[in-house]
């Protein structure tokens, strides 16, 4: 499914409604460059999960954990793909993927289990962005936006 984003309220709007409709156990899986709006997007959900506190990029410590409706981890692996062995450098985070909802920025490259959405996120003009959303099993094909 393709969507066409043209505010950051827009994009804010859908991140809530997918926060609604996830579960334990889900992988989320956030692609697009540098500035596309992953963190922001994950932020959204985040928040929209029951996590008060402030919600920062994990960009220099890879790996934040929230407590909401349910454990979260928020993970940015954009400096684990420059490493010679990237899957295993992730593996050795040991992140519990079973037992939380699991947020994966530039998770694309690496093989991970787990019922997983995977969002695209390309860049437009201004706040506009185009988001590419589809499921790795049909488990997400009741995902209502």
């Amino acid at each position: 499914m393709t969507l066409a984003i043209e505010t950051i309220d827009e994009m804010e709007a859908l991140a809530q409604k997918i926060s609604s409709q996830v579960r334990l156990s889900d992988l989320l899986l956030l692609e697009g460059p540098l500035g596309a709006g992953k963190t922001f997007f994950a932020q959204t959900l985040i928040h929209a999960l029951g996590v008060r506190e402030q919600v920062t990029s994990p960009t220099f410590v890879m790996v934040k954990n929230y407590r909401g409706i349910f454990p979260i981890n928020h993970i940015d692996a954009y400096r684990l793909l420059d490493l010679s062995n990237p899957q295993q450098a992730f593996e050795e985070l040991d992140i519990d993927i079973d037992s939380s909802l699991t947020i994966v920025e530039w998770g694309k490259q690496f093989d991970l289990t787990g019922d997983g959405l995977h969002i695209a996120i390309e860049i437009g003009e201004g706040e506009s962005r185009t988001l590419t959303i589809t499921g790795s099993d049909t488990r997400w094909s009741e995902l209502v936006l």
